[in-house]
């Protein structure tokens, strides 16, 4: 039997500045190992070779084609994505050096490529005269193919780049990072490629901003993450919210049906409806492409990690008009946790038709199955019933051998789009996500161990439902004359309904380990729990949004919007005899949310910004005496600067900001109802705190996405809140390809940083604090380009095998050093 405690060590205290320097030692190695090796490396760029090679590089994007060209060439190319879009290109065939072959896969596309010290720029060329009519005829022009679809715009697959031109999720409008009056952060395919994020919960981890709270598996409600001190509880999918009341089932989703993650911190309840002013996490599918592309990725990592992925993308009929892509993923794996295992299947399959030329249709289906072993929602205890701090092993399980979760997710959506003359679009989405999640539930958790390991105790218990959302949005935008000025509208209504029915039972069954110290988890057994009865929830959301751009001068934007909310919700329960209970029901109607933001260009690369937003969210929480606590209100102000720099190859933001609530919900430590947290409503709450990030290419093959934060979260008698949430956090990776002999290879590598957390009302009388002092974990990779084809990537994370806790409510630890190997062919 493996026994968990371990003996106690005697340190002796370092002074503070030492202590500082030790736990920074880390973080200042990463950025050693990260960029000065890149620094010295770009210093020191060869020349483009002079020699012809031969190529046979197919037809595909231009962005595709122009990548492949310049990898077989070994030259580095920096370009914005903007000039490629909606570009395709036939390939490139023949012998040619590299001015040569750029000029070939340009020729009539409008663009050139100009030589510096590093590589290439693309750029538009200079317009010439009009040719004759005879060599408008002979001159051979690169196929353009006209997307209807806007969010086209956005795509960062095959752009190689760490940000984008295009978000729409905090207003619905198509703008740019900076003409955006929030702050905004895109995780792109490339980061999630480049750093083997494979799971929303990776993607989240790595997002400026944004915290982790987890006091359990990822497969379980047991984790949370925060944004700006609050809890994140908004997600949608391609801009359609998701149900807030099952919010901890979104973040198991695996991203290999997405092209790419938008993070907008702050409130938004413009789009979402209801929900907090912490953040909003849009997930965007992948859409078919045109031209035929497909791959195969295989990835083997630490505690017997094996992933198997496949995406094939093209046209279906020979002018293009109906397009197809699917993806199917497989993995199965270990954890450094002993007993818990986990495996996932997934489907996604998207068809695109172009019934028209201006008039698209889109259907699509997604299929993802998780099943855990031995997956707990804590960790073990911190404290003896003594009062002494326990000390187990990072791999210590309190989940019992028998415990499983089960999650199977199944969405069908569908949308019809018109694009008009004037430049409109209309357009309808429908949504359907089914879930069913079954879990037997047994966690060493109950009551508190003496120091002999005896006294410890078993919560057992079990959830099966099948929640089920349908969602409809309709939408139309498109730009409008007045006082000689173009502005911008938007207009759209949603509506949804969320219900599901459940097995009730007694509550927790309790049952107690003989020794916790020798458990194997074995023992004692699931034993089952009475069935009281049966329950329904159904949950109806609707709302209807506007949002003006006015641009009274070319300097200035002024965007002012509202969104008018009705919400109501009903909890329904029989016993087994089918007697039905009293019927549990809240409605709130007719809530206006408002929404300004105003931003002013200085220059060409500056803008300053502000913006303003109310919030409202109805409470799934309950007080202590078991009723659920009123909604949550309050407002959110944010103002700050962002820049565009190298043609909107690079972004940077820095924001201020202050969120007002009334009604937060605040968990009462060590108080649970059935086994079920209960929380007090605190009035008058106020957070302040500043953000700032910079994501894009600092020159050709270096791709940078850096960010800091701070937040701090107070009562009205200026006592702090959520102290088990960082007040400040620094995120940072960067990846650089190498140039000439080298540059089939790419090296990154960063830290994340955050400080000090802790949690009061801790141990046997309620009266103790757990700190998990400040930390960095550092993160390595390296790809190589074996051909135009394969590529092979390692990534190392967690380098000096920091150990911490993800949580300072129990004893669950952060992923020690772990490995992944990935290869990847191209077709």
């Amino acid at each position: 039997m493996k026994q968990y405690q371990k003996s106690g060590k005697v340190q002796a205290r370092m002074p503070a500045k030492a202590a500082a320097w030790t736990r920074l030692k880390p973080a200042c190695l990463a950025v050693h190992l990260a960029l000065g090796s890149m620094l010295a490396i770009s210093a020191s760029t060869q020349a483009a070779e002079v020699a012809q090679k031969s190529y046979q590089i197919p037809a595909g994007s231009l962005a595709q084609v122009l990548n492949r060209y310049a990898q077989q060439a070994g030259v580095l190319i920096s370009y914005d994505a903007g000039l490629v879009k909606n570009l395709n290109s036939p390939g490139l065939q023949g012998q040619y050096d590299v001015d040569a072959g750029f000029a070939r896969l340009l020729d009539g596309s409008g663009l050139q490529v100009k030589r510096n010290a590093a590589g290439y720029v693309l750029e538009a060329a200079p317009k010439a005269a009009a040719p004759d009519s005879a060599a408008v005829r002979d001159q051979t022009l690169p196929e353009v193919a006209v997307v209807a679809n806007e969010e086209r715009m956005a795509v960062t697959e095959n752009t190689g780049s760490y940000t984008t031109g295009e978000t729409s999720t905090a207003t619905r409008l198509g703008l740019s990072l900076r003409e955006t009056p929030q702050s905004v952060s895109v995780i792109t395919r490339q980061q999630m490629d480049d750093r083997a994020l494979l799971g929303l919960s990776d993607v989240l981890r790595q997002t400026t901003g944004i915290s982790v709270n987890q006091n359990g598996s990822d497969v379980t409600d047991g984790v949370q993450y925060y944004s700006r001190g609050f809890a994140v509880e908004n997600y949608m999918i391609d801009g359609i919210p998701l149900s807030t009341s099952e919010s901890w089932q979104y973040q198991v989703s695996d991203l290999a049906f997405y092209d790419r993650v938008e993070v907008v911190r702050g409130a938004t309840g413009l789009m979402s409806g209801v929900g907090t002013p912490s953040a909003a996490i849009n997930l965007v599918r992948k859409r078919p492409t045109k031209e035929f592309q497909a791959s195969v990725t295989g990835m083997a990592g630490s505690w017997d990690n094996f992933r198997g992925e496949a995406d094939v993308s093209g046209s279906l009929n020979e002018d293009g008009s109906v397009r197809g892509r699917m993806v199917g993923v497989r993995q199965s794996s270990n954890s450094f946790i002993d007993r818990m295992s986990s495996d996932k299947e997934m489907f996604y399959g998207i068809l695109e038709v172009d019934l028209t030329p201006s008039l698209l249709f889109t259907a699509g289906l997604e299929y993802q199955k998780y099943t855990s072993t031995s997956a707990s929602r804590a960790g073990l205890p911190l404290f003896f019933s003594d009062g002494s701090r326990t000390n187990w092993s990072r791999s210590a399980n309190s989940s019992a051998s028998w415990a499983d979760f089960n999650h199977e997710q199944r969405s069908y959506f569908a949308s019809l789009e018109k694009r008009f003359d004037n430049d409109w679009l209309a357009k309808v989405m429908v949504n359907q996500r089914r879930s069913d999640y079954d879990a037997l539930l047994g966690y060493a958790i109950w009551k508190t161990p003496n120091t002999d390991g005896t006294g410890m105790g078993m919560y057992k218990g079990s959830w099966l439902a099948k929640p089920k959302q349908n969602t409809i949005d309709v939408y139309a935008t498109g730009p409008f004359s007045l006082f000689g000025r173009e502005h911008e509208l938007v207009v759209g209504v949603t509506a949804s309904k969320t219900s599901y029915q459940r097995t009730t039972s007694t509550g927790w069954a309790r049952s107690d380990i003989d020794n916790i110290f020798t458990w194997n988890g074995d023992t004692p057994g699931y034993d089952g729990i009475p069935v009281t009865g049966s329950g329904a929830f159904d949950s109806h959301e609707s709302g209807a949004y506007t949002t003006v751009r006015l641009k009274p001068v070319d300097d200035l934007s002024i965007m002012i919007g509202s969104r008018v909310s009705n919400w109501s919700t009903r909890n329904f329960s029989w016993t087994t005899s089918g007697t039905e209970n009293p019927t549990d029901a809240r409605s709130e109607s007719g809530v206006v949310t408002p929404y300004a933001g105003v931003v002013y260009d200085l220059n060409r690369t500056w803008s300053v910004y502000a913006s303003y937003t109310d919030i409202f969210k109805p409470q799934t929480n309950r007080g202590s005496d078991g009723t659920f606590l009123d909604p949550l209100t309050g407002s959110s102000k944010e103002a700050g600067v962002k820049s565009e720099f190298f043609n909107r190859r690079l972004n940077f933001s820095a924001a201020v900001f202050e969120i007002q609530q009334d009604n937060l919900a605040q968990l009462i430590p060590g108080v649970t109802i059935d086994g079920n947290s209960v929380y007090r409503a605190v009035s008058g709450t106020k957070s302040r705190g500043f953000e700032a990030e910079v994501s894009g290419e600092l020159r050709p093959g270096w791709q940078v996405v850096a960010g800091l934060s701070h937040s701090r979260a107070k009562d009205k008698d200026g006592e702090l809140l959520n102290t088990y949430v960082p007040q400040n956090t620094i995120k940072l990776f960067t990846t650089y390809r190498m140039s000439g002999v080298l540059n089939k290879l790419t090296v990154g590598g960063g830290t994340n940083w955050q400080s000090k957390t802790y949690t009061d009302g801790l141990g046997p009388n309620g009266d103790q604090r757990f700190t998990q002092d400040a930390y960095a974990v550092v993160d390595l990779m390296a790809r190589y380009q074996v051909d135009s084809h394969l590529s092979a990537a390692l990534n190392i994370n967690n380098v000096f095998d920091k150990s911490y806790y993800s949580t300072t409510s129990s004893s669950y630890f952060g992923t020690p050093r772990n490995a992944m190997l990935t290869l990847k062919y191209q077709f």
